[in-house]
């Protein structure tokens, strides 16, 4: 008698065509709710899977099994949200991705033929518009049915409950805000110029003693990509092998322009808690091997390491010489065991961790803060929120929230830029 997959865990929630592995055969196969799509648009992807913890990939021995996933067995559907990214930040997007993307393709295959395009050739150059065009109204749609039957909750704790649950220190500014012109959004003024909320905070520190410099999270890409190169690109590592990506720069010497692909040695499950698991001693000795007893000499390190660094870097998006820069004035500020515990923090996770660092780094004096800064109405993003929980728990590095309050707004015309 066949085994009934009465319990099946899911190997990864964050791929379109989702596979399970049954905790009594040990078998591992797709819902057959997704055959329809996965055979038409996504084929690729349903010899094999990819365990989300180590980024294993595995064979799918099973094929499509009736009722496998939670809605298919009549449970509720669990929400597994894609981090805050740029063009990515609303809560439809990343709540419905896999909704959206699938409609997606289900809506241009029926309307590609009339205007030309292959149906399955959704992401195509020639058919950007069309698929544009369709994926908003699959999002309008998406939308219109949360409204009236939501699939996912969307609830969140709220920028006051973390506030309060890990004791942050809200630093009040007043100010007077610029309206929006057509040139550019609003802004606040101060002392006839207008400046961003993020300069204005920094003018503010500044008043008081401290220099300051724009942070956020690239600066500690390079870092990261600088001294953890030797221990990510360790031809040693057994699940280390060659990937390619696109650069984002030009390689003269190599006669490659931005957005040719390139070569480097990559662990298959970098990035991931697997990863750090898996690899945990091998870290203990790297960051042991790297550990300078002054800011002088870890620069210096830094400084010895930085060219080796360059494709890892252009990999992690921190490639730009203006991040480097702040890379340095972060390695001038901080403490070297502060560096090696923001180090051994991103390799436990990197890709859950790399967002949401504070907005500036103030220091003066051996002192040193971070901050995150909001004007007016603006709200904590999850990945902030989630930065703040990690800062509480494992990284206990001096924090505020800094909140501009909008206490008058300014006539047009007496303001410079």
């Amino acid at each position: 008698m066949g085994c009934s997959h009465s319990s099946v865990e899911c190997l990864n929630h964050y791929e379109l065509i989702r596979k399970y592995r049954c905790d009594d055969c040990g078998g591992v196969m797709m819902c057959e709710c997704d055959r329809a799509i996965g055979e038409r648009f996504l084929p690729h992807q349903l010899a094999q899977g990819c365990v989300l913890e180590t980024q294993e990939r595995v064979r799918v021995t099973l094929g499509f099994v009736e009722n496998v996933c939670r809605e298919c067995r009549g449970l509720k559907p669990e929400p597994h949200p894609k981090a805050e990214l740029p063009g990515q930040t609303s809560k439809i997007r990343r709540y419905y991705w896999r909704e959206i993307a699938f409609r997606t393709y289900e809506y241009f295959a029926a309307r590609a033929e009339d205007e030309g395009f292959d149906p399955r050739a959704v992401y195509a150059p020639d058919a950007l518009d069309l698929r544009k065009q369709v994926e908003r109204e699959v999002i309008d749609e998406i939308k219109r049915m949360h409204r009236a039957s939501p699939k996912y909750d969307f609830r969140e704790p709220s920028q006051q409950q973390i506030i309060d649950k890990y004791g942050v220190q809200v630093e009040r500014l007043d100010a007077t805000f610029v309206p929006k012109s057509s040139d550019r959004g609003a802004g606040i003024l101060d002392d006839r110029i207008v400046v961003s909320a993020e300069e204005f905070a920094a003018r503010h520190f500044r008043k008081l003693g401290w220099s300051v410099t724009l942070c956020e999270s690239r600066p500690f890409h390079v870092l990261f990509g600088v001294f953890m190169r030797p221990l990510i690109q360790d031809p040693e590592d057994p699940l280390c092998e060659l990937r390619g990506f696109a650069t984002k720069i030009d390689y003269p010497a190599r006669s490659l322009a931005a957005g040719q692909s390139i070569w480097q040695l990559q662990p298959r499950d970098f990035g991931t808690p697997g990863y750090a698991e898996r690899r945990g001693r091998v870290i203990d000795d790297h960051l042991s091997t790297i550990e300078r007893p002054s800011k002088k000499q870890f620069l210096g390190l830094f400084e010895e390491w930085l060219d080796d660094s360059e494709l890892l870097r252009d990999y992690l998006w921190a490639h730009d010489s203006e991040d480097v820069s702040r890379a340095r004035i972060v390695l001038e500020v901080l403490p070297p065991d502060v560096v090696l515990r923001i180090l051994r923090y991103l390799v436990g996770h990197y890709w859950g961790r790399f967002t949401g660092w504070p907005d500036l780094l103030a220091y003066r004096a051996g002192e040193f803060l971070f901050a995150e800064v909001k004007a007016s109405k603006d709200k904590l993003s999850g990945e902030q929120k989630r930065w703040i929980a990690d800062n509480a728990l494992e990284l206990d590095l001096p924090f505020r929230l800094v909140k501009i309050h909008r206490t008058a707004t300014a006539k047009p015309g007496r303001e410079q830029r």
